[in-house]
């Protein structure tokens, strides 16, 4: 579900909120290329460039694996997280670790669709889910 509120500075920003569905989100490296002068040093940025695609190429192809083992078992169990994270990739300079910055795990989907309503009216009222949902 996609949440619209405004920040403290009154920008507006968009927020992704709901179960998840990955067993884990995969994210890609981001390498800086400063100063390429198109020499052998291209070629070489090109090699790792690859290198870095394969690897992230296989990172999602670990979370779908992974996935077809989670999902079942968090339907069995009960036991979804639930999570919200902005939309807007400057932010993600305040993602702690890899953690996305607000989620919960919560029993029951129903439990699971009423935080995240919850948060939806947090984000659109706040600009941010509540205070402690970290």
């Amino acid at each position: 579900m996609l949440a619209q509120g405004r920040d403290e500075s009154g920008q507006l920003r968009a927020w992704r909120v709901g179960r998840r569905r990955l067993a884990w989100r995969p994210r890609i490296a981001r390498p800086r290329l400063e100063g390429a002068d198109g020499g052998p040093f291209e070629i070489v940025v090109v090699v790792i460039l690859a290198v870095l695609g394969l690897g992230h190429l296989l990172n999602w192809l670990a979370a779908l694996l992974a996935t077809s083992v989670v999902w079942p078992y968090r339907a069995l169990s009960g036991r979804w997280p639930v999570e919200a994270y902005p939309l807007d990739p400057s932010l993600v300079a305040t993602d702690r670790g890899g953690d996305l910055p607000h989620r919960r795990r919560v029993a029951g989907r129903v439990a699971a669709m009423k935080l995240t309503r919850q948060w939806v009216r947090d984000i659109e009222m706040a600009g941010a889910p509540g205070p402690g949902d970290r």
